[in-house]
């Protein structure tokens, strides 16, 4: 394959939009619940491009799902999934999905993230009174020995058709295919840790940065050659 200068451009556009993501994922590696993302490129040096292909066409997003690790906490309302599955919120837009475990409780004793949406029991929101609070590992919530509600856990058929919302939210467009989860896995006192990989994303970084280098010589030496065949041609 012939390269040229727009070519070479185009791959190097697609380096700094992966440099972007993992940055991203770098800045996150602490975040609770945090879920790394990867921006998956054909290489447009090495496929085949017809007129009008850009970037963006050459791209997919992919989200890595996986668990992270668990922390220990002790706070009751520290909650985290031991196994699949989401809790549900209700935001001002909607109902979003989280694996960001690190609730409170606001004015109105409701149980809530820490950006105050409040999170969604079977029965609707769950209201905690004084008292000693418990949580179950199948979701069941307790104030003392009563209990007050019980988590609403979901999972999806499609997890990669869900919408990243910000603030560890995901947003069901409605082809993600959610499904309830019967038996959910939930540990009280502990929160799930982000499952960034700080030193596969360090070398990430690495492996862009020296193609990014490549790319800048190629360029380099297309314009050499260019003004080589002017200079050549203006002697004819």
């Amino acid at each position: 394959m012939a390269y040229d200068i727009p070519t070479v451009a185009a791959a190097m556009d697609q380096k700094i939009m992966q440099l972007q993501h993992i940055t991203n994922n770098l800045a996150n590696a602490s975040t609770p619940g945090f879920k790394a993302e990867h921006l998956l490129m054909l290489n447009a040096l090495q496929e085949e491009s017809k007129p009008g292909d850009n970037a963006a066409s050459l791209s997919s997003l992919v989200v890595d799902f996986a668990r992270g690790i668990s922390q220990r906490t002790d706070n009751p309302l520290d909650l985290s999934l031991q196994g699949d599955g989401f809790f549900v919120v209700q935001t001002k837009g909607g109902q979003a999905y989280t694996r960001k475990g690190d609730f409170t409780v606001n004015r109105l004793n409701q149980l809530v993230t820490q950006a105050g949406d409040p999170v969604v029991g079977e029965g609707g929101p769950i209201t905690l009174q004084n008292g000693k609070i418990h949580i179950a590992g199948d979701g069941s919530v307790f104030v003392d020995e009563s209990q007050v509600g019980k988590l609403r856990i979901v999972d999806f058929a499609n997890r990669q058709n869900l919408r990243n919302a910000g603030g560890g939210l995901y947003i069901d467009d409605g082809t993600a295919g959610v499904r309830k989860v019967d038996q959910p896995d939930i540990a009280s006192g502990s929160i799930e840790l982000s499952n960034v990989n700080v030193i596969n994303e360090m070398a990430g970084m690495i492996d862009i940065h020296r193609s990014f280098e490549t790319y800048q010589k190629i360029i380099q030496t297309l314009t050499d050659l260019d003004k080589m065949s002017v200079s050549r041609v203006g002697k004819v």
